[in-house]
């Protein structure tokens, strides 16, 4: 049986090292984008982190054509927080940093839908769960670049550029138990908190077509009796 081919952007970040795992256990052959290289991955394309996106952008397309011309799913992983207001001398450099992390990573993932994504085919963005329902005054800049990320996923969502049988579909975490928010968070109480293996065994059956949310779909992710439980608003 053929093996099933996934592209993940951030392939190496608390997700998505588990989405390639995931992947690669049930038999996916997969690309990781990141500034991490992720050994689990068939091929990696390393960003550096001093460029554009823009100016990697023809390193990017040649080697995931030489990969694959045509995915069974990509999937944007891919993103960063921080706190602070509108007020912060700071803001602007927090927006640039996080519009590279959040924002563009999903953008790229688009970008490279509309070239490579097949038939049937399944793109995944990671929105967040606290910005969709808003608004976060606290985190001024994560807001806005994570509000970009549902808007594209609204715009690829009509279809004009990808398959016209392929599905858009944004997760909205609530919050995902990696170590940056236990470090941030020590005395909460994380029973609650979201699994990364866990959310990659969804979208793995989703990629793989098994209840697959609707195109357009957003669904906001918690955990109950240690399931995943997608809702979607």
């Amino acid at each position: 049986m053929k093996s099933k081919i996934g592209l993940v952007v951030g392939g190496s970040g608390s997700l998505g090292s588990q989405v390639v795992s995931v992947f690669k256990r049930n038999g996916w052959k997969i690309l990781n984008i990141d500034v991490n290289q992720n050994d689990k991955a068939d091929v990696n394309i390393q960003l550096s982190k001093e460029k554009k996106i823009q100016d990697q952008i023809s390193l990017i397309h040649e080697t995931t054509k030489s990969f694959s011309t045509n995915f069974d799913s990509i999937i944007c992983t891919a993103g960063g927080f921080d706190m602070g207001s509108i007020r912060e001398a700071t803001l602007f450099e927090k927006y640039e940093r996080l519009d590279k992390m959040n924002a563009q990573s999903a953008l790229l993932a688009g970008h490279l839908a509309a070239h490579y994504l097949g038939e049937q085919g399944f793109i995944c963005l990671t929105g967040a769960a606290s910005v969709f329902e808003g608004p976060t005054n606290y985190a001024f800049a994560y807001g806005i670049t994570k509000s970009a990320t549902h808007a594209l996923a609204l715009h690829l969502s009509e279809r004009t550029d990808i398959p016209a049988s392929s599905t858009v579909c944004t997760i909205l975490p609530t919050m995902i138990d990696n170590e940056a928010n236990r470090q941030a968070m020590p005395n909460d109480d994380k029973s609650s908190w979201l699994p990364p293996e866990k959310i990659a065994e969804l979208l793995k059956a989703w990629a793989e077509g098994e209840n697959r949310p609707q195109n357009g779909s957003f669904a906001k992710l918690s955990y109950k009796n240690q399931c995943v439980i997608p809702e979607f608003l």
